[in-house]
Parts: structure tokens; sequence; C-alpha cells
């Protein structure tokens, strides 16, 4: 399995130090996550800014919105789902993030399509 990396739009939004942990988390579970990262992912906005230093204090919301748009669902939102997650490299099972299926429909529908090409009518057919 390829290990999740976090995708390049949100990196440039977040400490160095967050972007390792958190790709760490996802594949091979909550054992580097600080108490700030724990509480951040458990859903205790409050008690993460609480631990937070400056960097991630600052860059929350945005560590929010990956999370909510990137992460499987299955490893976030409460404490007992974060301690629980062994991570994607040790065959955690997860569902897709409704954020990737609504992509995937929108790119069936108004994404391009391909029709297969008809040769072109000649008007020179010879007949022998």
């Amino acid at each position: 399995m390829i290990p999740f990396r976090i995708a390049d739009h949100w990196k440039a939004q977040l400490p160095a130090h967050t972007i390792h942990v958190l790709e760490l988390y996802v594949n091979s579970g909550p054992a580097a996550l600080s108490t700030f990262h724990l509480k951040l992912l458990s859903g205790d906005a409050f008690g993460a800014a609480c631990y937070a230093d400056t960097e991630n204090r600052a860059a929350m919301g945005v560590i929010l919105a990956m999370v909510a748009a990137d992460f499987p669902t299955s490893c976030y939102g409460t404490k007992e789902a974060v301690e629980s997650w062994s991570g994607l490299l040790h065959g955690q099972q997860f569902s897709v993030p409704h954020s990737w299926a609504v992509a995937v429909e929108e790119l069936r529908r108004d994404g391009p399509h391909f029709e297969p090409q008809q040769e072109p009518a000649t008007a020179d057919k010879r007949i022998n």
C-alpha cells in the first residue's frame, strides 16, 4: 500500500512538524500524537488550543478543514476513534470521506467525456 501523504496545497499552510505527525498518525496510528493533536483529532478544539504552540494555534482551522476533507472518517471525531486507529499501513479499514465521493461524482458528471472516434467518411471510394 502507498503511504498516505498530505496534499501539497495543505502543506504550504501547515507547520512542518504537524505535517510529519499527522502523516505518521494516518499511516501508523496514534503513538506519535502530541496532546494538542490528540485533542484536535478527537473533536476537542478548545482543549487543543490550550496545548497548541503559536504555529499550530494559527493553523487549527486549516488542520480541521484538511482532516475533514482528506482523512479517513474512522480515524477522527472522538477520543476512542483516535486511540483505536491502527493506521493504514497496518491494515486499518476505513471509509471514504464524503468529500471524495462528491468529487468523484462531480468528475463523472462534469469532467471530460470521450466518445469513440468514427472514421471520417471519404468521398473518394473506388468501386472495383
